[in-house]
């Protein structure tokens, strides 16, 4: 191997991610708010979370256009959710817990996924790595053998 030609790495996955954590997912539309479990999987493929009745979701890793958190994530407009989430009392820490992930087949027709999570810094990391496996390389310029394993 020649330091002239370096090699690309495949995307590592972090265990706490493909291990999965504890969220709520929201929906403005509909109001209703579901316990979920999110996940990616092990090999950076999905991100997928599983409802209580073990219904699955799963977005394609390369349809992921951005991860939000904190203040930059979407806050419920409902009544209802925000008194599901406690949003009116001052010492409410939601910001912390809130994740929003932006996917969409390009940068118009968007879908926004809201989550939070019962621990605060939960929504940063996982906003964090998420974007860092979007963001790699390879991710949507693999390999032929890749999307075969994909498929």
């Amino acid at each position: 191997m020649s330091l002239l030609n370096p090699v690309l790495l495949p995307p590592k996955v972090k265990a706490y991610l493909s291990q999965g954590e504890r969220f709520i997912k929201w929906d403005d539309e509909t109001t209703i708010a579901s316990p979920v479990i999110l996940r990616v999987d092990p090999k950076g493929y999905y991100l997928y979370w599983t409802y209580q009745s073990k219904e699955m979701e799963f977005l394609d890793i390369t349809s992921i256009r951005d991860t939000r958190f904190g203040k930059f994530a979407k806050i419920p407009k409902s009544q209802k959710l925000r008194d599901v989430f406690n949003m009116d009392f001052p010492d409410n820490n939601i910001l912390l817990k809130t994740l929003t992930v932006v996917s969409g087949p390009d940068m118009v027709d968007l879908t926004f996924h809201n989550f939070v999570s019962y621990k605060e810094n939960v929504g940063k990391d996982w906003a964090e790595d998420v974007l860092a496996l979007v963001k790699h390389p390879l991710t949507a310029n693999a390999p032929r053998s890749t999307f075969l394993d994909k498929m």
